[in-house]
C-alpha cells in the first residue's frame, strides 16, 4: 500500500540532516525570510550526539510543526529557543529529552542565573522539551500525548471563543500509566458528552494535579488514604471546590471501573465529602455601588462601557457578550428591542430584551466595526487578531482596574471588587423581587439556565422559604412531615424539583444527579410544574436511548419515569 510522501517535510529532513545549518540556504523562501537572521549554526559544538539530534529536532519542529513557536514569531521566545545550543551542550551525558521536567527546570534555572540570562528565558525550557518529544511521537490521533485542534475536533458551540483554545499536554502527567488512563477518560468526555471544552480542560487540570500528587504511584494503585491526603492538601480551598474535586475523581474512577481499568468504583465514599455550612451571602450589587459606576462610566472606552451596559441590562455572561456578532440586534416591529446570541455554556440560542437606548448604542458600535478596513464578524473584536472575539478575562481585569481608579466603594466604605457574574444575580433578584417575574421565566428568558435549581441559587427570595415551610411534602413511599431542623434550614436544601432531606450525619451527597431515586428526596405541589416538565423531557429522551441500545440510560430513564408519574399522581390527589 503506497503512502503519501510529504515533500515539504522530506526537503526539511535533508536540510536538518547536516550538522552545519545555514539558514540563508533554507529550502523554503517564506521560512528562510524569517530564519535567515540566525545565519549559520554549527551544531557539532554539542558533543553528545543524542542531545545534538534533540537540538536539531527542536529547530525542525519550529520550522515544520510551528512548535513550540512558529518560525514567524517576533518575540524573544524563538531567539531563546535557538540560543539553547550552549545549555544543551553543557548537559553533557544527561539526555535532554529523557530528563524529568522538574530536574530539567532546576538545571536550566541554575544555568540561566549563573550566565545572567533574561528572566523570561526560563519559561521556555519545558515547552521546548515537549516540542521535541511531540515531534518524535509517531502515534496518531488520541494516542498522542499532545492534543491540539487537529485532534480535538468538537463542535464550535462547545468552545468558548472569548477564552481561546487550550491544547491538552498529557506529558504534564509524570506516570505513564496514569497518563493513558486520563487520556482515555478525556477522550470519553470529548466524544460521548456535550460538555463544554473549558469544563473538560478544568477536569484535565484537576486530574493532572491529582496524578502528580500520588506520583510515582499510578491511578490504578490509588488507595482511599491517598485521596484523603489530596483533599487535606486542598483544605484551604472552599468546600464547594473540594467537593468538586471529589466529584470529578469519583466520576473518573467509575469510568475506569466500567472500562475494566480499575476495580474499586467506591474508592470515594460519602463521608469524604465536606459538608458546607450554608451562609446567607448577598451576590447582588448594591444600588449604592451601581450609582457610583454610572457616574464614572463615561470615562471608560466606548466598547467597555457598552459591554458593561449589556451585562447590567441583561445579566448576560461576559463570555457571551464578547462573542456577540455584528448581526446580534433584533427588533420585533412592536416596541421590542433584543440582542440575539448563541449561549456557549448552554449551547443554545438566546434572545434578550434590551432598552431602546442600549439598542441604539449597539448600532453605533456596529457602525464602528463596519468601518474597519477589513470584514469583522464580532461586535467586540480582539485588538490583536481579526475575526476573533475580545478576551473575556482581559475585559474583567481591565474593568476591575477602572473601578479601582474611579474609587468605587461598597456601602461600608471598603473598595468594591468588580465581578461580572454578580450582575447576573442582581438582575435575577431585581426581576423577581421588584417586578414579580416568575423564576421559571427568569430561568429561560434571562439567565438561560438548563436547570431551575441553578436559577434558584441566583435569586434572593425573602418570602419563598416561608411558603416552602408551609407545604405538604411527599416522597416515594407517601406523605411525610418535615422535621423542625429541615424546615429551619430549607434555604440550603432546595433542589430544582423538591428538597433534600438527607440527615446531616451523612455529610454531603456525592450523587447530586440521582435525586429522584434517592430515599431522602421530598417534593410538594410547589414543584409540580417542574416535575411535569421533567417527566416530559425524560419521556422524549427514552426513544433515543433505546435506539442507541444504551441499557444503563434506558433502565435509569424508565425508573425515573415511574417515580415521576407516581409523585405527580400523589400531589394531584393531595390537592383534591
Amino acid at each position: 500500500m503506497s503512502k503519501t510522501i510529504d515533500i515539504r517535510k522530506k526537503k526539511m529532513e535533508e536540510f536538518f540532516a547536516d550538522d552545519i545549518l545555514d539558514f540563508s540556504k533554507f529550502p523554503f523562501k517564506e521560512i528562510k525570510a524569517h530564519l535567515s537572521r540566525f545565519g549559520v549554526i554549527d551544531t557539532t559544538v554539542i558533543k553528545n550526539e543524542e542531545n545534538r539530534k534533540a537540538y536539531k529536532d527542536l529547530l525542525f519542529s519550529i520550522a515544520y510543526a510551528k512548535r513550540p513557536y512558529t518560525y514567524a514569531n517576533t518575540s524573544d521566545s524563538i531567539n531563546h529557543a535557538f540560543n539553547l545550543i550552549d545549555f544543551i551542550n553543557k548537559l553533557e551525558e544527561k539526555n535532554f529529552v529523557d530528563l524529568d521536567s522538574d530536574e530539567l527546570k532546576a538545571i536550566f534555572y541554575k544555568y540561566c542565573d549563573e550566565n545572567h540570562k533574561p528572566k523570561d528565558m526560563k519559561k521556555i525550557i519545558i515547552s521546548c522539551q515537549n516540542a521535541v518529544l511531540d515531534f518524535r511521537d509517531t502515534r496518531v490521533g488520541f494516542d498522542r500525548d499532545y492534543w491540539d485542534k487537529t485532534i480535538i475536533k468538537i463542535s464550535q458551540e462547545r468552545i468558548n471563543a472569548s477564552m481561546g483554545f487550550y491544547t491538552l499536554n498529557f506529558r504534564n502527567i509524570k506516570n505513564v500509566e496514569s497518563r493513558e488512563c486520563v487520556k482515555a477518560y478525556l477522550k470519553h468526555l470529548l466524544g460521548n458528552t456535550e460538555m463544554a471544552f473549558t469544563t473538560i480542560y478544568n477536569y484535565f487540570s484537576i486530574l493532572s494535579q491529582f496524578c502528580n500528587f500520588i506520583f510515582p504511584n499510578s491511578v490504578k494503585e490509588t488507595n482511599q488514604q491517598q485521596i484523603k491526603n489530596y483533599v487535606q492538601q486542598k483544605s484551604n480551598k472552599s468546600t464547594d471546590l473540594i467537593n468538586r474535586f471529589l466529584n470529578i475523581l469519583s466520576d473518573f474512577y467509575k469510568y475506569l471501573d466500567v472500562k475494566g481499568l480499575y476495580h474499586n468504583p467506591n474508592i470515594i465514599t460519602r463521608d469524604m465529602f465536606v459538608k458546607a455550612e450554608y451562609k446567607t451571602i448577598s451576590n447582588t450589587v448594591d444600588d449604592y455601588v451601581i450609582n457610583q459606576i454610572f457616574k464614572h462610566l463615561h470615562k471608560a472606552p466606548f466598547h467597555y462601557m457598552l459591554m458593561f451596559l449589556i451585562s447590567y441590562c441583561c445579566g448576560t455572561r461576559v463570555s457571551d457578550i464578547c462573542q456577540l456578532k455584528t448581526n446580534c440586534l433584533y427588533y420585533d416591529g412592536d416596541g421590542g428591542y433584543y440582542i440575539e446570541f448563541s449561549c456557549q455554556k448552554m449551547q443554545k440560542p438566546m434572545r434578550n430584551l434590551i432598552p431602546e437606548a442600549l439598542y441604539s448604542l449597539i448600532q453605533e458600535q456596529i457602525k464602528i466595526i463596519n468601518n474597519l478596513d477589513y470584514d469583522e464578524e464580532y461586535l467586540f473584536p480582539s485588538e490583536t487578531k481579526h475575526n476573533t472575539p475580545y478576551n473575556s478575562q482581559v475585559f474583567r481585569n481591565n474593568f476591575k482596574k477602572l473601578c479601582n481608579e474611579w474609587g468605587i466603594k461598597n456601602v461600608d466604605g471598603t473598595p468594591y471588587n468588580y465581578t461580572t457574574h454578580s450582575f447576573r444575580h442582581t438582575i435575577a433578584s431585581d426581576l423577581y423581587q421588584n417586578y414579580g417575574v416568575p423564576i421559571a421565566t427568569i430561568q429561560k428568558a434571562v439567565l438561560g439556565h438548563q436547570e431551575l435549581q441553578m436559577t434558584l441559587s441566583y435569586v434572593e427570595r425573602p418570602d419563598s422559604f416561608k411558603k416552602l415551610q408551609e407545604d405538604r411534602y411527599i416522597e416515594k413511599t407517601g406523605e411525610v412531615k418535615l422535621a423542625k431542623w429541615l424546615k429551619d434550614n430549607l434555604r440550603g436544601r432546595v433542589l430544582a424539583n423538591g428538597i433534600c432531606g438527607q440527615p446531616e450525619i451523612l455529610g454531603a451527597c456525592p450523587n447530586a444527579d440521582a435525586c429522584l431515586t434517592c430515599e431522602h428526596f421530598k417534593t410538594s405541589r410547589t414543584f409540580l410544574p417542574v416535575l411535569q416538565n421533567q417527566l416530559k423531557t425524560i419521556k422524549s429522551r427514552l426513544p433515543v436511548y433505546e435506539a442507541d441500545g444504551c441499557l444503563p440510560n434506558i433502565e435509569t430513564a424508565k425508573e425515573q419515569i415511574n417515580v415521576l408519574e407516581s409523585l405527580i399522581q400523589k400531589i394531584k390527589e393531595m390537592e383534591e
